[in-house]
């Protein structure tokens, strides 16, 4: 049964098509009356009590240059018992022109390790993560006609509501936040259009959802919160919002972008608790190609108050350089970044500081 698995094959006991059907009857309850097969360990990157946590196993020390150049090298602390736990979907990275879906997804771990990385494990300092690997869609797979209606996303998304199916199971009453990027926010939108929308239950649990690079997939009415997409889940406005979504699309400051009909939407997560405006700490590591300055030994570096960011006129989340002192010590690949264009690979990397602060918020805020 695990090589059918992870391969691919297995079509949830009673066939792909029926648990289509299910999977859009779900809503009405909070979790399946059976173990399914995400019961298995080897289908999960991260989740508490596995042999092999990818997200507890990672040496995530992280050398911060303050503004005054010094460097502060800080521990990561994974907590001990955290209140609530963090679902979490990675993006895209079958990078194949044809479409269909990754089917190997033990072949595949490698790839999927660099995002989770990058995004998701960091997030073990305050919440349980719990990261499933999923049948996802090839980049090519984009280019269809009508994709989120295409066989492709549907056995992508078919894996990630198994996966949320046997979370709700395994953790009744929990809280917990959903977290995704690109196609793993594609595949949280779907999440929430068919289990949350109309389930109060289910939302009541719902500390937030980062739905983050979702590049015009979420539709909200410019200069409302709620409408378009959903009813009853709106874009988060206050640091204590719950059952609410932040989404943004980076982009560098000042880059030309086509104007657009209709602004994407746009939540700040400067604005939700930190300081309006400057970030709160851009982090990367030793594999993204980027030099560290002299003097830094740890795997990961990290940029405190360096960046800037604001909504700007098309809904993208721009992106600038603050501190020009600070300049002779920052690698030119990094200053380089936010004078491009779309910053969207690295949509994490420099909202991660503000976004652990926010989780932590609104998860004390829940009632």
């Amino acid at each position: 049964m695990r090589k059918d698995k992870m391969t691919g094959a297995w079509l949830r006991g009673c066939g792909l098509a029926m648990c289509l059907v299910l999977a859009g009857c779900s809503d009405s309850s909070d979790a399946p009356a059976r173990p399914g097969p995400y019961a298995a360990d080897d289908l999960w990157l991260c989740k508490p009590g596995i042999a092999q946590d990818r997200c507890r196993d990672l040496d995530q020390t992280i050398t911060h240059i303050q503004e005054d150049n010094s460097q502060v090298v800080y521990q990561h602390e994974i907590a001990a018992d955290p209140e609530f736990d963090c679902f979490y979907v990675y993006p895209t990275v079958d990078q194949r022109s044809e479409p269909g879906n990754m089917l190997d997804l033990e072949a595949g771990e490698n790839l999927m390790l660099r995002p989770l990385v990058n995004q998701a494990a960091r997030f073990n300092s305050v919440c349980r993560v719990f990261a499933p690997k999923y049948r996802q869609m090839t980049i090519g797979s984009y280019g269809v006609e009508d994709v989120r209606n295409s066989s492709y996303f549907s056995s992508a998304f078919a894996d990630v509501e198994e996966a949320f199916e046997q979370y709700l199971l395994e953790n009744p009453g929990r809280n917990f936040v959903l977290m995704g990027h690109s196609q793993g926010s594609h595949m949280l939108l779907e999440l929430l259009a068919r289990r949350f929308e109309n389930n109060a239950a289910l939302r009541n649990r719902l500390i937030s959802a980062l739905v983050i690079g979702p590049v015009g997939w979420l539709e909200v009415p410019e200069g409302e919160v709620v409408g378009g997409s959903f009813a009853n889940i709106p874009l988060c406005t206050h640091a204590t919002d719950n059952a609410c979504i932040v989404a943004y699309d980076t982009n560098a400051e000042g880059a030309e972008r086509p104007q657009r009909e209709q602004a994407l939407p746009c939540v700040d997560p400067t604005r939700l608790g930190g300081e309006p405006g400057l970030l709160a700490n851009m982090i990367y590591n030793d594999q993204e190609g980027i030099p560290f300055p002299e003097g830094v030994e740890t795997s990961w570096i990290g940029w405190p108050q360096m960046h800037t960011a604001s909504c700007d006129s098309n809904g993208y989340l721009s992106i600038g350089t603050v501190q020009q002192e600070r300049q002779p010590t920052v690698p030119p690949e990094l200053v380089q970044l936010v004078l491009g264009g779309s910053l969207h690979q690295a949509d994490f990397n420099y909202t991660i500081g503000d976004l652990l602060r926010l989780v932590e918020v609104q998860a004390d805020s829940m009632p």
